[in-house]
């Protein structure tokens, strides 16, 4: 989302660029992300916008969609929901968006899709790499696909050469589309994801039980005024154009989705008898985040990096209680930090930051 903006803002600021500035900016990142379960699927799946073999009408569907930046913020006017299938070789998706007005009008490949009303993936099939893919596709099955070497913030760039190869994508429209005149229900994307398309070499061509990707989803929402003939975007007194809805399957807590540690998780498993995703993981995940987001905020105003925990309580006391279970050894030198997060009963379970957001498990 917001490509060219963050390009911009990459070109004008310096290279590391963090949001957090203040308490109040880091408690807006504490809600939870949100947890799927993908099940396989039980026969061959037609990419046509159509979720009607057997395997779609017994998967569930994720949680509705909310305004990107959280509970804050009003509930999405209109309902969208996402589900998954997999098999070895591919990751299949299925969103509805209902709409009762479908419009699209960008045609070409690799144009900025989110200047229309959008459907938008983020892929992190690689824990342990920075990478991901974005995928935007509108009402007239029109896609546009990046890799991101890392997130913007971090200095990251989006590598629109990208083709995510064998990519099979079909859209649906309950109602008409670019037709002001009547009332339409909803439009859906299907698509079909080979994993050889995401992995680099090395790594493997086929998606393993019990695997865990990060991913999320978003649906940009334009304001439109509506003749007997034609949509336009909605313009303020200025005569700006407002600006859009930004509704997500895992709330970030700020309108950036360029945030992958508050992605969501998956996991692909095989059958309704399976272990959950480890929350003391999920924990240990968010706790050095937190860290990470704490020492932004204490640097912005000491004009260094705190070198305990101790440090970081006088920002956020809670901190203390979430790092109870860990033993934390800063590393520090003049303007870099290297933090390792140990837990106490699991010592396998550990992870490392440092100030420039890499974060090795």
């Amino acid at each position: 989302m917001k490509i060219i903006a963050f390009i911009l803002s990459f070109i004008i600021y310096p290279v590391f660029t963090f949001a957090q500035r203040n308490v109040d900016e880091f408690l807006q990142l504490q809600s939870p992300p949100q947890t799927y379960y993908v099940h396989p699927v039980s026969e061959a799946i037609i990419i046509d916008g159509k979720d009607d073999e057997a395997s779609w009408s017994k998967t569930p569907w994720t949680e509705s969609f909310k305004d990107i930046e959280g509970s804050s913020k009003p509930a999405p006017a209109l309902e969208t929901q996402v589900k998954m299938l997999w098999d070895k070789e591919n990751l299949y998706l299925f969103a509805k968006l209902q709409e009762p007005h479908i419009k699209g009008y960008l045609k070409q490949k690799d144009t900025i899709i989110y200047h229309d009303n959008d459907f938008e993936i983020f892929l992190k099939p690689n824990l342990l790499s920075p990478e991901y893919i974005e995928i935007e596709i509108n009402a007239l099955n029109t896609v546009m696909d990046l890799m991101m070497t890392k997130p913007y913030r971090f200095g990251g760039r989006a590598n629109l050469n990208w083709d995510t190869k064998d990519l099979e994508t079909a859209v649906y429209h309950a109602g008409s589309i670019n037709n002001p005149q009547d009332k339409d229900k909803f439009w859906t994307v299907e698509m079909r994801i080979p994993v050889k398309s995401l992995k680099y070499f090395g790594e493997g061509h086929q998606i393993k039980k019990n695997e865990i990707w990060k991913i999320n989803f978003s649906r940009v929402q334009w304001h439109y005024d509506n003749t007997e003939t034609a949509y336009s975007k909605r313009k303020d007194a200025t005569g700006k154009t407002l600006p859009e809805e930004n509704w997500v399957w895992s709330p970030i807590g700020l309108v950036n989705m360029h945030y992958p540690e508050r992605w969501g998780h998956i996991k692909f498993i095989d059958d309704a008898n399976h272990q959950p995703i480890d929350q003391q993981f999920l924990s240990l995940e968010k706790l050095t985040w937190n860290i990470f987001y704490l020492q932004q905020i204490y640097r912005n105003d000491k004009k260094r990096y705190a070198t305990s925990i101790q440090e970081l309580s006088k920002l956020y006391p809670e901190i203390m209680n979430e790092c109870k279970n860990y033993d934390i050894v800063f590393s520090n030198s003049n303007n870099f930090y290297r933090i390792e997060i140990k837990s106490k009963t699991q010592p396998t379970l550990k992870t490392t930051i440092d100030s420039r957001g890499n974060i090795y498990y």
